[in-house]
């Protein structure tokens, strides 16, 4: 495969990274949506990995071997940084009144969704619709979200 993709890369010239990202990209996703389990991610780091390989087009030999060298070690870095983030969790602002730093822990322990939905809707002050749009979710997930983060709050401070 990367004999083929080298000769037609050497045909095209000026479209080398045209030929490379039609050949390259499908795979590189699911290869990268494997390691990290989130398409969303995936895609990102595919996208850098092609803008890495365009910034050295002229020196590399093998683009799709250094593409897919790329992908992976982006991949594994995002690895490495959500154990990081697992292992030191974010601490709440100083200026938290008394009490809310069970808060805090409660909701950092939500799903992002419901998370960032209950908090731009109650500390944002944001309505409904105008999350959904941040969000790029419809309303209706969007009102489930912050319904579902709030009685998950209620339960667990009620505890």
């Amino acid at each position: 495969m990367e004999n083929v993709l080298r000769n037609q890369l050497r045909r095209r010239g000026t479209s080398t990274l045209d030929a490379l990202f039609r050949a390259e990209y499908a795979p590189m996703v699911r290869l990268a949506y494997t390691l990290v389990g989130n398409n969303a991610e995936a895609e990102e780091l595919v996208q850098d990995s092609f803008a890495e390989v365009h910034r050295r087009l002229g020196e590399i030999r093998e683009p799709g071997a250094y593409l897919r060298t790329c992908v992976v070690s982006r991949c594994r870095s995002l690895l490495r940084r959500r154990r990081v983030m697992q292992q030191h969790p974010p601490e709440p602002p100083d200026d938290l009144p008394g009490g809310a730093g069970e808060l805090w822990d409660v909701l950092s322990e939500l799903p992002e969704d419901q998370r960032v939905a209950v908090v731009l809707r109650y500390y944002g002050q944001y309505r409904a619709s105008e999350i959904a749009q941040i969000m790029d979710m419809p309303g209706a997930t969007v009102r489930s979200h912050i319904k579902r983060g709030l009685a998950t709050l209620r339960r667990e401070l009620n505890a």
